[in-house]
C-alpha cells in the first residue's frame, strides 16, 4: 500500500470513527475502547476477558453498563438521528456495488444458552443436532439479522456480510415480525434510497405476514424460497360470458401445486443460467416464470 493509499485509508477510517461516536447515546468512550480490544483481540473466550486487554483501559463493570447503555432509545429525542447516524458509519463498511440495486439478506440465528439458568426468556430454539433421531432444538435466545450483502471481494472472490441490524426475537414474538420492524428502520433510512433494494431470505420469509409487509415498499424486491410442498391458486376471473349464480363468486381460481406439475400452465418466461461449482462441475439452472 502506498503513503497516499495509507493516508486516504486512515482518513476514511477516522471519519467511519466519528461518525459511530457521534452515532451513540451515551457510554461512547467505553464503547470505543471495547471495539478497540475486540478488534486486537487474540485470547479473549469472553466478553469480560476483554476488559483485561490494554487497549481497554476500564474496569469490567464499565464493560457491562456500557454494553446496556449504548444504544439510544426511542423516548431519546434524537432518536432519528442518531440511527441515521449509526447507519452511515456502518454503510461506509459497504463497499461499492456495480449492479443497479443493493442487495440485503435477513434470517434468525440461534443463540443457546441451556445452561444460563438466571438468564431472561429463554425459550425453545431451532438449532441442528449432528446426532441422528436427535430432535435439533435447545434452550436460549434466537436473534433476528439483517445484512448487507456486496459485490464478492476481487481479492479470492469471497462473499461476505456486512450486518446492518441484529436484535433478539422475544420468546413471544416471531422472527418474520421481528425482522419487518428492522427492515422498516432500514427502507426509511435515506442512505439506500437511491437505488433498487433487493432482499433474500430463506422459505420461513415467504409467509403473508412478512411479504405482506414488504410490498408496501415501493423501492424494494423480496425473493424468499418457498416450501416444496406449498400450494398456491391462481386469481379467479370470471368470464363475461358466463351467467351469474347465486351466491359469492369463487374465492380463488386454479390450483398452482408445486410438487404436482399437472397444475403447472405453460411459462410466460424461461430463462437458462449455466454456472460452474467451486469443484468444477458444469451446471445449468432453469428459471421458469
Amino acid at each position: 500500500m502506498t503513503k497516499n493509499e495509507t493516508a486516504t485509508s486512515v482518513e476514511e477510517f477516522l471519519v467511519w470513527r466519528s461518525n459511530l461516536f457521534q452515532g451513540l447515546k451515551a457510554r461512547k468512550e467505553t464503547i470505543i475502547e471495547l471495539l478497540d480490544a475486540l478488534s486486537s483481540n487474540q485470547q479473549a473466550h469472553s466478553v469480560v476477558e476483554l476488559s483485561l486487554n490494554p487497549l481497554f483501559r476500564r474496569d469490567y463493570n464499565s464493560l457491562y453498563r456500557g454494553i446496556q447503555e449504548f444504544l439510544p432509545t426511542q423516548t431519546d429525542p434524537n432518536y432519528e438521528q442518531r440511527i441515521e447516524t449509526l447507519f452511515s458509519a456502518v454503510s461506509r463498511t459497504i463497499p461499492p456495488t456495480s449492479k443497479h440495486y443493493n442487495l440485503f439478506g435477513i434470517d434468525t440465528t440461534p443463540c443457546p444458552r441451556r445452561f444460563a439458568e438466571t438468564l431472561a426468556d429463554k425459550t425453545f430454539i431451532h438449532y441442528p443436532n449432528p446426532i441422528k433421531g436427535n430432535k435439533p432444538i435447545n434452550i436460549g435466545h434466537c436473534y433476528s439479522v439483517v445484512c448487507a450483502l456486496p459485490d464478492q471481494i476481487d481479492t479470492e472472490k469471497v462473499p461476505w456480510a456486512v450486518p446492518l441490524s441484529g436484535e433478539r426475537v422475544p420468546s413471544k414474538h416471531k422472527g418474520v415480525n421481528q425482522g419487518n420492524q428492522q427492515l422498516k428502520k432500514i427502507w426509511q433510512s435515506s442512505l439506500f434510497s437511491d437505488k433498487l433494494s433487493a432482499l433474500v431470505a430463506d422459505n420461513d420469509y415467504s409467509q403473508k405476514d412478512f411479504i405482506g409487509e414488504q410490498v408496501k415498499h415501493e423501492d424494494v424486491v423480496t425473493i424468499t424460497r418457498v416450501r416444496s410442498d406449498r400450494v398456491f391458486y391462481r386469481q379467479f376471473i370470471r368470464d363475461p360470458n358466463q351467467a351469474k349464480t347465486s351466491g359469492h363468486p369463487r374465492w380463488y381460481g386454479d390450483k398452482f401445486d408445486l410438487k404436482d406439475d399437472q397444475t403447472w400452465t405453460e411459462p410466460d418466461e424461461v430463462h437458462h443460467v449455466p454456472f460452474t461449482t467451486k469443484k468444477g462441475r458444469q451446471l445449468t439452472v432453469t428459471i421458469s416464470g
